[in-house]
C-alpha cells in the first residue's frame, strides 16, 4: 500500500503541473522572460519601473520552476504602468485633505507560446492610503513596495493559478 501512495504521489509532482502552492503550470512550460517595465503614465519616479520589474522577476522565480529564457521563452510577460497618481480622499472642513491616496495600474500581457488560448492581456490596479500630512517622500519606498507585493501577486495568482 505504501508503494502505491508513494508512486502515485511521485507521479503527480514529478509529471503533472500540479504543485502544492496551487500553482498550475502546464509540463511543456519552463521557461519565462519579463520584458522591462515601460511607465506609461509618465509620473512615476524614475525607479519604480525597475523596482517593479524586481518584484515581480523576484516572485516568478521563487514561487514557480520556471527558469528566466531572454532568446526563446515559453511564456513572456508585457507589463506597461498605466497609471501613477496621488489623490485627495478625505477632505475636510478646510478645504484640506486628512488621507491621500497613491494609486498604481497596470496593464500586463502574458503571451504563452506554447499554447494562444493561454493568452491574456489585463489592468490591474491597487492602492494604498496614507496621512496627508506625511510627506510622501519620506514613505514612497514604503508604500509602492506595498503596492509591488499586491500587484505582483495578482499578476502570478492570474498567471499561474486555475481558480
Amino acid at each position: 500500500m505504501r508503494f502505491i501512495i508513494l508512486y502515485l504521489f511521485l507521479n503527480i509532482c514529478l509529471c503533472g503541473c500540479y504543485s502544492f502552492k496551487g500553482i498550475s503550470i502546464p509540463a511543456e512550460v519552463n521557461t519565462f522572460n519579463l520584458e522591462q517595465v515601460v511607465d506609461q503614465s509618465y509620473q512615476a519616479p524614475a525607479t519604480y519601473p525597475l523596482d517593479f520589474y524586481e518584484s515581480l522577476l523576484s516572485k516568478i522565480r521563487k514561487d514557480s520552476r520556471l527558469t528566466l529564457n531572454t532568446r526563446d521563452p515559453d511564456i513572456r510577460f508585457i507589463c506597461k504602468i498605466t497609471q501613477f497618481a496621488i489623490s485627495s480622499q478625505a477632505a475636510q472642513a478646510n478645504a484640506s485633505s486628512a488621507i491621500n491616496r497613491l494609486s498604481v495600474a497596470l496593464e500586463v500581457e502574458m503571451i504563452n507560446a506554447k499554447d494562444s488560448k493561454l493568452n491574456w492581456k489585463t489592468g490591474f490596479t491597487r492602492y494604498q492610503d496614507f496621512d496627508a500630512n506625511v510627506n510622501f517622500n519620506n514613505i514612497q519606498q514604503q508604500l509602492t513596495k506595498e503596492i509591488n507585493n499586491l500587484l505582483v501577486e495578482d499578476i502570478f495568482n492570474k498567471a499561474f493559478t486555475n481558480w
